[in-house]
């Protein structure tokens, strides 16, 4: 018997390819390594927050602000 890693996807549907490994703990690390890669969100959305502004947007960037920058 062999093992095949699952990636669950949006819906819950369940994806293989043909990769077969011989261990459980196998079959998992290769499975964690592409989704770590490859997985991707379904969308975005923004929300408002009271919470202090730390981060801009310059050039294309996201750049973390320090204290003394006011919005």
């Amino acid at each position: 018997m062999g093992f095949k890693p699952i990636f669950i996807l949006p819906g819950g549907e369940r994806g293989r390819n043909a990769q077969v490994f011989a261990t459980e703990e196998e079959a998992r690390e290769s499975a964690l390594a592409r989704f770590m890669v490859w997985t991707a969100p379904t969308g975005i959305d923004v929300e408002p927050t009271h919470d202090s502004v730390n981060c801009r947007r310059i050039d294309g960037r996201d750049e973390m602000m320090d204290e003394k920058h006011e919005t």
